[in-house]
């Protein structure tokens, strides 16, 4: 069955800073191509490159994560990208974007999900955060090292990784997993999209985007 491409509207409100076009925008489309990467069925062509994406970067700081998200923008073709059909900047303004609506329709409601629960999701964040610290699991700089986690170690991973999941509205993480071959990585790439998910819960809380789609 092929995709629907059609628009979605987020309405904007409140006062826009010129660092708010560059933060909003860019958190906002990493997580349509991570979303895309995972949801939509691929050719044959598209499915090795972002098996490759998920399977190039170390993960052992930030500069993993830009690489990442810049690889998968490059993965995605760009009649599928993200693209500005209209935008007013008012109290209230808009900006409406071509997308894949059940793309776009999934990601409002991830970010719909944080923002009704934001410190908690955020306490969750932290507490997997501090947990990896404390057992020295946030820069393992070996693939082999990552092989040799000690039971324990793979099942306070594993066990987080779910709870990461629940929190971003992804019922199974089974595809992650095959993509990255480890669920460590997954772990890793889940902390980081909340990380972008929680820039936009922000705005949406903050009144400064609304994602409700309303035309």
């Amino acid at each position: 069955m092929r995709r629907r491409r059609d628009s979605y509207t987020i309405h904007l409100d409140r006062i826009w800073a010129i660092d708010d076009l560059y933060v909003f925008p860019r958190a906002l489309q990493q997580v349509y191509f991570l979303l895309w990467s995972l949801t939509s069925k691929h050719d044959e062509v598209d499915a090795e490159r972002i098996a490759r994406a998920y399977s190039t970067f170390p993960w052992q700081g930030g500069y993993s994560a830009v690489g990442f998200y810049d690889q998968l923008k490059f993965v995605i073709p760009k009649s599928k990208r993200l693209r500005v059909l209209s935008i007013r900047y008012e109290s209230p303004g808009w900006i409406e974007i071509a997308v894949i609506v059940i793309i776009a329709k999934n990601l409002e409601k991830i970010v719909k999900s944080v923002a009704s629960s934001i410190k908690h999701c955020n306490n969750v964040y932290h507490d997997i955060w501090t947990g990896l610290q404390k057992r020295k699991l946030l820069k393992l700089k070996t693939r082999r090292a990552e092989l040799a986690l000690k039971r324990d170690e793979r099942k306070y991973i594993n066990q987080t990784l779910k709870e990461m999941a629940a929190i971003l509205q992804m019922p199974s993480v089974r595809k992650l997993n095959e993509l990255t071959g480890d669920s460590y990585i997954s772990l890793k790439i889940l902390l980081s999209l909340y990380r972008r998910v929680r820039t936009l819960a922000n705005y949406q809380n903050q009144g400064k985007a609304d994602f409700r789609n309303e035309k």
